[in-house]
């Protein structure tokens, strides 16, 4: 009876220490996915060399207390990469939800780049945006597949704008715009 208790207890203690030793193999595949994640991130970076191209939009739009801003587009030759630059800032009382990266834009060759595609190389602060002074500032890159930078004249982005009460939209709107590129 004592050898089937020990033999037991050795067959748990195998098992244990198995599951824990396996259970480093994915936190280092985390670790070398986060690395790649932030060597892209680098590499796509606002002050890269890789934007030969960057216009300076400037553009501000105010839905019901909350201020839009796109700052930039940038397009890279080298790698194929549009990226936008810009913010949100809720500075009234109301709370509101805003996705900018959920959204495809669309470039005048026809080709569309969806969320799925999108890289998030700065997403620093939040999408709910519920009381004064909350703010997400964007800067986010999209691969061209079908498309080569210099045909690029013009982007056309849009996203949809969540007022809110607690959990539930109460109202929404859409913020669009059409952007003409000087190459």
């Amino acid at each position: 009876m004592k050898r089937v208790g020990l033999l037991f207890s050795a067959l748990i203690a195998a098992f244990l220490i198995g599951g824990c030793s396996s259970d480093s193999q994915p936190h280092n595949k985390d670790s070398t996915a986060k690395a790649e994640e932030v060597s892209t991130n680098e590499n796509l970076g606002e002050d890269s060399a890789i934007w030969a191209y960057s216009a300076e939009m400037n553009d501000k739009a105010n839905y019901d207390g909350l201020d839009i801003k796109i700052d930039r587009i940038l397009i890279s030759p080298s790698s194929a990469h549009i990226a936008i630059k810009g913010s949100i800032e809720n500075i009234g009382h109301s709370s509101f939800e805003a996705y900018p990266a959920a959204e495809t834009i669309k470039l005048n060759t026809g080709e569309e780049l969806g969320p799925e595609e999108v890289i998030k190389v700065v997403d620093d602060g939040t999408n709910k945006l519920k009381k004064k002074g909350d703010r997400l500032d964007f800067f986010y890159a999209w691969p061209m597949s079908n498309t080569t930078p210099n045909e690029v004249t013009s982007i056309n982005l849009s996203w949809n704008i969540y007022k809110t009460l607690g959990d539930d939209a109460v109202n929404s709107a859409t913020f669009t715009r059409n952007y003409i590129l000087k190459q």
